[in-house]
Parts: structure tokens; sequence; C-alpha cells
């Protein structure tokens, strides 16, 4: 067979031999000849890139040159127009001076007038002297100008061209590897085949990405060419209208107009290239998912308020009717991007200032009076017990507050996953630390955070890890790493794997006195373990690695988070796709997030609006949703939300709080009700304003009538509309209002009147859920 005269023609020479009866011996298979073919286009685009790189260079060097004498040049016209401007200011005085002098009959007088006269002449002639040095330097700037302009011009537009065939050129050899892949899968078996079509995924999805930034990269060239042309146009037409030749001024002139097509031009392929970044970002999301094995994403053109409001609930606490407005106008990738990437976003208030435990007096054990040593003990857990409450009003004042509500919602949930209690741990200290190990690696990678669970002393302490040692293991830190933390109950281990686990982790503890971790070499068992069927001198590092490594950990972790984000009892195929992107990223949280937050699934209607709100979220959505972030009364807050229910640093058990239905009962219910009531009405806030700012948070909302402002406030309060009885019920409540243009002048009044109907709206059934 003759060797093919284009990739394709060999391809399908190739395929016609196959179908006719098959390649003779010296003949390369259809795939093998593809790949030679993709081998050859990368080769091809290697050496488009070396030129690119070359015209990249020469651009940079052109580039300054040409901004150096646009500066050079913008001063010399400067300094031209001034030399107009001193001439005519001499001619002017000299004129004067002149027709003093004429006009004075007095010799004695005349003759220093004279004198004054003949000074201003030769003022006049020196200003001209000047004026026609800087005419000249004037010319001599403009024509570098000029020159330089159109070479760095030159430069940028051959560059433009460079990054259109780099471009085209890595489309085609993009292409050409794609045809591989799809070869490749066609003939994969069932083992492979899932693994085969991800791989297309991501090459079209990479594809797409280069094609992204590509365009990114020529709006930059784009710009460049843009500022160029602008500013050299300007800089022509300022100086066509002080240029005395006629010449030089038409030069000048048309030169100001082949830039200003210039830059036209170039505005309108930087907005093509616009519109290519747009168009791929949209077309990148749903790759990418797919190639990870994730979610489904949702349409872009379905995202609404709606959406964006559950978004900032579920994967924050809330936000007031404008910051949803903002993250609308953001779009549905932008939007995730935004709240999941949290640390592009200022920091939360400074950490709070926490001692360790103080540490007994080296003379309390002398105390022979049991009471009196009681006393001297009482002193000193004192201060541990007012820590404990400042860290529970600090944690609650970031989630109120934090620019960054993703990390704190996240941070609440491993609280509960790793569950752990003050009562049994008693030290604010270690807590404290604990709380930003959570916050620290809240979108991180779960590895690192399951790493930190054991080296951790809240979990060494509360689940006994210190009292685990060589020849008498302690099995609980064992048992509930594997039971809740990491792979579920009964999810691939054996009572053995337990007991070869805790073997594992002995001699893992910590000092009390500092609240940091100890390894003790002398309590580890160095022995051989066997657990997961391997077998080594395994260490609880080593547990961490070998949990990662079963299947039943992304999925019983994505389990967790989706019943948390999204609603209870996900289908197990659903579950298998967040574990697969979780396993694809090295157990790396912030893409699964992203996955799941742009995914058809959290926008469902069985997820919107069906999620029973904690206490948590209760009060600090409410807050959030109200703009009262500047709230001050955090020591109250906390109480209220103790007594409904949820103490924060001391969940029921170890298996942390029991979402959803368990939140509800009728004492709790009232206190949800009270809690409401309070807040709206009378929340002291930093301005030294008592109660919810309604005025103030509806100055952004159209409210022309009652029965728009209960609709307003039922968006901000609700995640699903009032029906038709509710919403009557409510507007002949409120009554008639003034024009909202004159609710400022009035707005102690207003406000009375709007949360008195607010408080009707927090305590209907709709609220409670989210």
């Amino acid at each position: 067979m003759k060797r093919r005269v284009s990739m394709w023609l060999g391809i399908a020479g190739a395929v016609a031999l196959w179908a006719v009866g098959g390649l003779r011996a010296d003949e390369p298979t259809p795939l093998q000849t593809a790949e030679e073919a993709a081998k050859k286009a990368v080769a091809s685009e290697e050496v488009m890139q070396n030129e690119w790189n070359s015209r990249e260079m020469a651009r940079s060097a052109t580039r300054e040159i040409a901004r150096v004498e646009r500066s050079r040049s913008e001063s010399a016209v400067a300094d031209y127009r001034r030399a107009i401007e001193g001439v005519t200011a001499a001619e002017a005085a000299a004129k004067a001076a002149r027709a003093a002098a004429d006009g004075e009959p007095d010799a004695a007088k005349k003759t220093p007038l004279v004198e004054t006269a003949n000074q201003a002449d030769a003022a006049v002639a020196a200003a001209k002297a000047n004026l026609e040095q800087r005419l000249a330097a004037m010319h001599a700037a403009l024509d570098r100008l000029i020159e330089d302009s159109v070479a760095g011009e030159r430069a940028a537009n051959e560059l433009l061209v460079s990054e259109n065939g780099l471009r085209d050129k890595m489309a085609e050899s993009r292409a050409v590897e794609l045809k591989v892949l799809e070869m490749k899968a066609a003939s994969a078996d069932a083992a492979s085949v899932d693994a085969a079509k991800r791989a297309i995924f991501e090459m079209q999805a990479v594809q797409l990405w280069e094609r992204q930034l590509w365009a990114g990269v020529q709006q930059g060239t784009l710009g460049q060419i843009i500022e160029m042309t602008d500013h050299a146009g300007r800089i022509a037409a300022d100086a066509a209208t002080i240029e005395p030749d006629a010449a030089r001024k038409k030069t000048l002139e048309e030169f100001a107009q082949r830039e200003t097509k210039g830059k036209t031009d170039a505005e309108k392929t930087n907005g093509e290239c616009a519109a290519i970044v747009a168009k791929a970002i949209s077309e990148i999301y749903p790759l990418r998912a797919a190639a990870m094995g994730g979610l489904t994403p949702l349409a872009p053109e379905k995202w609404d308020l709606a959406k964006a409001r559950h978004l900032l609930v579920r994967a924050g606490f809330g936000g007031t009717p404008q910051e949803v407005k903002n993250l609308h106008a953001m779009g549905l990738y932008a939007a995730v991007d935004h709240l999941v990437d949290f640390h592009r976003q200022a920091p939360a208030p400074a950490s709070l200032d926490v001692i360790p435990v103080p540490l007994p007096d080296p003379l309390e054990g002398k105390l022979r009076n049991a009471f009196v040593r009681g006393q001297a003990a009482g002193a000193r857990n004192s201060i541990d017990g007012g820590q404990f409450g400042a860290l529970r009003q600090w944690w609650i004042k970031r989630m109120v507050a934090s620019p960054r509500p993703l990390q704190e919602k996240l941070t609440l949930f491993w609280h509960g996953h790793f569950a752990t209690q003050q009562s049994v741990v008693q030290n604010t200290y270690i807590l404290y630390h604990q709380n930003q190990l959570f916050r620290e690696h809240a979108a991180g990678n779960f590895g690192g955070l399951l790493y930190g669970i054991v080296h951790d002393p809240v979990m060494i302490r509360y689940l006994d890890n210190n009292l685990n040692v060589v020849g008498h293991p302690n099995e609980n830190l064992a048992r509930e790493i594997m039971e809740l933390f990491a792979m579920g109950v009964d999810q691939g281990y054996t009572e053995h794997d337990i007991r070869e686990a805790a073997r594992a982790l002995t001699g893992y503890t910590y000092d009390n006195a500092t609240g940091q971790f100890r390894y003790v070499l002398k309590s580890h068992d160095p022995g051989d373990k066997t657990i997961f069927g391997k077998t080594g001198p395994w260490t609880g590092d080593d547990l961490v690695n070998l949990l990662l490594e079963q299947p039943s950990t992304a999925r019983f972790i994505s389990f967790k988070l989706y019943e948390y984000f999204v609603k209870k009892d996900p289908a197990p195929e659903v579950v298998d796709k967040m574990a697969t992107v979780l396993r694809t990223n090295q157990y790396e949280l912030n893409p699964m997030l992203k996955n799941l937050f742009l995914s058809e699934e959290f926008y469902s209607d069985a997820a919107m609006g069906t999620q029973i709100k904690s206490p948590v979220q209760l009060v600090v959505g409410m807050l959030r949703d109200l703009g009262a972030k500047e709230a001050t009364n955090f020591g109250q807050i906390d109480g209220m939300i103790q007594e409904m229910g949820q103490q924060l640093f001391e969940p029921p058990d170890v298996k942390g709080w029991r979402y959803g239905r368990s939140w509800i009962s009728s004492n709790r219910v009232f206190s949800r009700y009270n809690a409401a009531a309070t807040l709206a009405n009378s929340v002291p806030l930093a301005s030294g304003a008592s109660g919810v700012d309604l005025v103030g948070l509806l100055a952004t909302e159209e409210c022309k009538t009652a029965e728009d402002v209960i609709q307003c406030l039922a968006k901000v309060c609700l995640a699903k509309p009032l029906n038709d009885e509710q919403r009557a019920k409510l507007v002949a409540y409120l009554g008639q209002l003034p024009p909202q243009a004159e609710w400022a002048g009035q707005k102690d009044a207003i406000n009375a009147k709007l949360r008195n109907v607010l408080v009707l709206l927090l305590c209907t059934p709709e609220y409670q859920v989210t």
C-alpha cells in the first residue's frame, strides 16, 4: 500500500484493507497509523511553538521601544504646546510694553519704558527660538513615534497571526489524538470501556480548555494593540492640531486615522475572543464532569435567582437579596467557583486567643483539706470554662460574618463527622485547634484531614487512644475511624482489621500540658500487622494510606457530603459518581464539591426546599439573610441555638448530630419561633441600632404594594413560594404602606410594621426548611 497522502486517507485505506481480507504483516494497523499521525502532528505543533516563542520575544522588544517613544512624543507635543503659549504670552507682553513706551510723553519716564519694551522684544525672540527648537524636537519625536508604532503594531499583528496558527495546529494535533482514543475505545473490553470513554471526554475538555486559554492569550495581545493604537493615535491627533506645516499635519491626521481603525479592528477581534472564552467555559464543565465520571451539570440557561439563593444557603448559610443577585449575575459556573475557591476571598475575623489548660500549682497537692483542694482546682477549671463559652461565640460570629461561608459550613460538617465532646475532653485549647484543623482542610484533601485526625489531641483523648499502648491495645479510635470516619459501618473491614489497626495506632498520644500530639516510640507496637489483607509494620500514618485505598472510603465520604448538602438517601449510582470524582482527584474535595454544586441533582425539585434547618443553620442563616452580620449579642445567640437542641462542641455522641426531623419537637418549635421574634425585633448591632433594618434590606427591591412587600420578604426568607391563602393573609395583616420613596423618612415606624409581618413569615413551616 502506498504511503498515505494524508492522515485520514491512510486510516481509510487501512480500514479498507482490513475489510477485504486484512493487512499484510508489514503493514501498520489503523490504530498504529493513527498513533503515528498523532506523533507527527505533535512534532509539527512543537515547531510552530518555537516560532511563536521567537515572535513573542520580538514583540516584547518592539512593544517596549514603542512605549518609550509614545511617552517621549507625548512630552514633546506638550513642550511644543507650552512653547506656543510662551510665544503668545511674550508677544502680548511686548505689545503692551511698546504701547506704554510709545504713549509716554515725558522723556524722563519714557526711557525706562523703552528699555522694558526692548527687553520684551528680546523675550519674544527667545520664545520664538525656543519654539523652533521645540518644533524640531516634536518633529523628531513624532517621526520616531510613527516608525516605532508601525513596527510595534506589525510585530503584534504578526504574533497574532502566529498565535492563530499555533492554536489551529494544536487543535489539529488534539483532533488526531482524539481519533486515537476513539479507536481504542471502540476495541476496549467491558472492564476498560468506561475508562476509555472518560479519556475521550478528558481530551475533548483539554481541547476546549486550550482554545479558551489561547483566546485569553490573544486577548492579551489584542489588548496591547488596542493600547498602542489608542495612545499613539491620540498623540498624533493632538499634535496635528498645532502642527504648522500642512504636509506634516496631513501625515499626522492620516496616521491618527489608521491607528483609530487599527484599534477598532482589534476591539472587534477581542470581542470575538471573549465570546470564544465564554462559550468554552459553558462547554468545558460538562466534559470535565464526564471525564471524571461525575454528576451531570445543570444547563447554564436554567440558572435563575431561586437556584442562586439555594446555592448560597446550602453552600453557605444564606444572604441578602443583593448578595443573591450578585451571585446570580456571575453565572452558574463562576458562582460555584466563587464559593468553593473560598481562599480567593478575604479571610474571616482574627483568630481567638486561647491558652492551654492551666497546670495544677505544685503546692496544690500539699493541701490537706479536700474542700480547699477543690477550690483550687475549681479556680483553674473556671478559666477553661470561660474560654469554652468564648470559643462557641467566636465560631458563631465567624459563621455569621465570614466572607467564606462554605469554609464555615464545611467546618461545621467535619465537626459533626469527626464528632467529639467538650464534656469528655474538657480542654478548650485543643478543641480550638481541632476546629482550625477542620477549617484548614475544609475543602482540601480528605487524606490530609484524616491524617490530621489520627494526630489530633482531641480525638486521641475522646476515644482513649492515649491509653492505647503495646500489649494493651485500645480499639476505640481504630473502630470509629473505620465505622464512622472513613469507610462506614460494615463496609469492607473485619474485627481482625480493627484489632490490627488498633495496634498500628499504639503510641499515638498527646501532652495535656501543651496540647500537642506526641508519638511515644516505646508505647508503639512495632510488629507486623495485617490490615485489609496487607501485612507490614504499619503505624497510624500507614493506616490512613490503607484506608484511602479502600473503595468504600470515597463512597462513604461522598454519601455523607451528599446528605449534608443535598438530601437524604442518595441513589447508589449518584454516590458512585461522586466517589469516582473524589478518587480520580486523589481525594481532593474541591473538584467533587464543584461537581456536586453544579449538578442537576443539587438543583432538583427533590433537593430544593426539603432540608430541615439545624438550629445553627436557622439562626446563622436568619442573620445573614436579613443583613444582620454586625450582630453583637453572640452569648444570647449561642443560648438560643442550645435551647433548640444544638450546642457547638457538644454533639450527642461519637456519631454526631442526626440531621432532619430530629431537630423538630413541640418544645423546640416554640424555641425556634421565640428566637425568630427576638432576633428580628431586638438583635443589637454594632452600629448601635436594635432589630433588623428591613427598610434598608428592601431598598434595592421594588415594593409598590403590600403584596410586593410580602413577595420580597418571602423571597428573602423562604426556599419555596407562599401559597395564595398564606400570601393573602399576610397582605391583609400588613395593611397599607406609604410609597417606598417615603420609607426612609419614617424608618422606625415602617421597620416596626415590616418586622411584625417578618416574624409571621419566620414562624411558618416553610421557613423551617431550606
